[in-house]
């Protein structure tokens, strides 16, 4: 498993989150319609910033996120500050936008997506 490199900041946006059981849903011909987990544990999906400074550090993150992550679909390790712990996330369709850069920092906006919460 690749771990979220060191030059780079991965920032969780706020305390926006969003709980996926995979419900289903049946329509009843009468009555209130049935509805059942399909997944015992939540995919959590949370907005983030990635910072870096510097170009050589964008180039580095485009690179790892390219061969390590496999084009973002792979999972990683990366310690979440509100979980207090190392946590399992990936990137959501693995899609990233990088934004101008402000003097020799780059910043990019993506979601990730943990499993539980």
């Amino acid at each position: 498993m690749a771990t979220w490199p060191t030059y780079a900041k991965l920032i969780v946006a706020g305390y926006g989150e969003e709980a996926d059981y995979g419900v289903l849903r049946t329509d009843m011909d009468n009555g209130i319609a049935k509805q059942r987990a399909r997944f015992s544990t939540p995919i959590v999906t949370r907005d983030a910033t990635i910072m870096v400074t510097g170009l050589e550090n964008k180039k580095a993150l485009d690179a790892w996120i390219g061969t390590d992550l496999a084009g973002g679909a792979a999972w990683f390790d990366f310690f979440d500050c509100a979980a207090g712990s190392t946590v399992q996330a990936r990137l959501v369709g693995g899609k990233f936008r990088w934004g101008e850069p402000r003097g020799r920092v780059w910043t990019a906006t993506c979601q990730i997506e943990t499993l539980g919460r």
